[in-house]
């Protein structure tokens, strides 16, 4: 597999889960618009709905630009591959710190229907982001 080949598989995946995500996060800011509450709980989660699919949206930018920007190239010189690697990073994290926050909004969504539901999505919430961030610890650390 040539490393245009790796560049489009891993773009395509990423570029995918982030409109599709990006597109989940902006319909559900939509909806808390349409709620209509007006308290402090309904603006915090529009505003995080609506950050996770703005950064959504810079991974996908970053991961599309950068397929077109690299196709039909052959040559990969060990400079280049590690200024697509450095802009790869800043896609992923993008994509990570976004997925990080949608999961903590549907924690806090939870509070806008009750507190049993608040509590319940907070802790389930809780646990999926620790279960997540331990992943990613063993992954980042991985030899």
């Amino acid at each position: 597999m040539t490393m245009s080949e790796i560049l489009e598989l891993q773009s395509g995946q990423v570029s995918f889960i982030s409109s599709l995500m990006a597109g989940f996060s902006l319909s559900i800011a939509v909806q808390l618009i349409r709620l209509k509450q007006d308290n402090y709980l309904s603006l915090i989660n529009f505003l995080f709905f609506t950050l996770t699919a703005l950064s959504f949206l810079i991974a996908l930018y970053i991961d599309v630009a950068l397929l077109l920007r690299t196709v039909g190239m052959k040559d990969f010189s060990p400079e280049l591959i590690l200024e697509i690697s450095h802009i790869r990073n800043v896609g992923t994290s993008a994509a990570t710190f976004a997925f990080f926050l949608f999961i903590l909004s549907i924690g806090m969504v939870g509070w806008l229907h009750s507190r049993l539901a608040g509590i319940v999505t907070t802790l389930v919430s809780l646990i999926t982001l620790f279960v997540l961030g331990y992943s990613r610890h063993l992954i980042i650390n991985l030899s």
